[in-house]
């Protein structure tokens, strides 16, 4: 009864900042709900099953968006997503660099910790290296906090109805059967890339079948919002429970290690949009919105909110984490092989 009710109020909390304007509030809510709870002396643990409940939720979310997207101007297309690739690797190699030489990580820990967000993908992929997640999870999680709230920044505190729940319907029984569908193919394939260790595999499967499935639909399709916010609520407990296992001195350390990282992947990024803004004449702005390493949910929303180009700004996410969700996995793949290897000689 204690989880029962325990997991209510995580869900309750979430609900609580949603409706108060807080980007990702039921992440958020749940979050803070599970340490606290947690000083009370009531654990509140990850319900299994719920990595890949968020990583199908999420993939068909943003896969059914991508239907009727502008994608910014085509001319400059290729040097748009040539300076995304340029921006993601300064990213990768600063921070990585950064760990390795200024914070005396391990290598396996200055990869995922340098990895330009996606935090499902981290988790999973610190699960398969055996790399304990305690500083790689408040680095990943304090950087998705500081850009939510830098999108909120940028949006002047001007609030929308995506930040609100809607509670809507699951839609016509046509639309329930595709979501299904996508849901049962997207399950299934993503079992088979689970055998080969690659990371987020559901998330994967789930946003390629329902880009795909959704133009042979006879309409538009809608996923229920509810899925998207029970999503967020057991990713809020789920990284909610890695912070409850180390001390706060401990915390406090990986705090400032965090902090740094943070700093100079903004840093990073800014100076790369500002150059592209002013070789292609583009918003400095979406520039900003499309290529910091934050969510694809706080990014769309700001670029929402601006009545800027969504489509612009949701594309480069995607594109971001199928290329993140890919590259981490090769290069611990790599080194773990390397090293069974020289282990045999």
């Amino acid at each position: 009864m204690k989880f029962i009710g325990g997991f209510l109020l995580c869900l309750l909390a979430g609900v609580f900042l949603t409706l108060c304007g807080v980007p990702l509030g039921m992440m958020f809510g749940a979050l803070i709900m599970v340490i606290v709870l947690k000083r009370w002396r009531i654990s509140i643990r990850a319900i299994p099953g719920s990595l890949t409940f968020i990583q199908l939720s999420l993939g068909t979310s943003i896969g059914l968006m991508i239907r009727g997207m502008s994608f910014g101007e085509t001319g400059s297309l290729f040097t748009l997503l040539s300076l995304l690739c340029l921006c993601l690797l300064l990213q990768f190699i600063t921070n990585y660099q950064w760990c390795i030489r200024r914070l005396g990580w391990s290598k396996d820990e200055a990869i995922l910790g340098s990895v330009p967000g996606a935090m499902a993908a981290v988790l999973t992929l610190a699960t398969y290296s055996n790399t304990p997640p305690q500083k790689i999870v408040i680095s990943h999680a304090l950087r998705l906090i500081t850009l939510t709230m830098l999108a909120g920044l940028i949006v002047g505190g001007e609030t929308h109805s995506s930040l609100s729940l809607s509670w809507t319907h699951f839609g016509s029984t046509q639309n329930t059967l595709w979501l299904t569908g996508i849901g049962v193919i997207g399950f299934i394939s993503g079992k088979l890339l689970e055998r080969w260790h690659l990371p987020a595999p559901f998330m994967m499967t789930s946003l390629i079948f329902s880009a795909c499935l959704h133009t042979l639909a006879p309409q538009p399709l809608h996923f229920p919002d509810i899925l998207n916010q029970l999503s967020m609520g057991l990713m809020g407990i789920l990284i909610g429970c890695y912070f409850t296992a180390f001390s706060i001195a401990e915390f406090m350390r990986h705090l400032w290690a965090s902090t740094q990282l943070i700093a100079l992947s903004l840093t990073v990024t800014f100076l790369v949009a500002f150059a592209a803004s002013v070789l292609l004449d583009y918003p400095f702005y979406l520039l900003i919105l499309s290529w910091v390493p934050g969510s694809v949910e706080s990014m769309s929303f700001a670029a929402l909110t601006l009545k800027a180009d969504a489509g612009f700004v949701m594309a480069n996410h995607i594109i971001r984490m199928l290329i993140i969700h890919t590259l981490p996995a090769l290069a611990l793949r790599r080194q773990n092989q390397k090293g069974a290897d020289r282990r045999r000689a």
